[in-house]
């Protein structure tokens, strides 16, 4: 069993860099080691941002509330590239 990192916070300057590791039992994909995590305060610039990231990518979730979330979703835009969309509670 290999050790994991369920999410981690990495401070620069003003920026907050989320990281986490894949779901366990989850399937690791050659070629999407990054997930860059939009977090937003606004659940419509959330959707927006999704809405601008789908088109010709791949949604998987749909951006819905969940119980962390008002507005959480992820899409893997047309170049490849995996966005975690949340936005955060108020």
């Amino acid at each position: 069993m290999r050790d994991r990192v369920a999410h981690s916070v990495l401070k620069i300057g003003g920026t907050d860099l989320y990281v986490a590791d894949t779901e366990p039992g989850g399937r690791f994909v050659q070629g999407k080691q990054v997930n860059i995590c939009i977090s937003i305060a606004d659940k419509e610039q959330a959707q927006k941002y999704y809405e601008a990231l789908k088109e010709g990518g791949q949604v998987e979730p749909l951006l819905q509330e969940v119980y962390f979330s008002p507005a959480y979703g992820m899409v893997t835009d047309k170049f490849g590239v995996t966005f975690q969309i949340f936005t955060k509670r108020t």
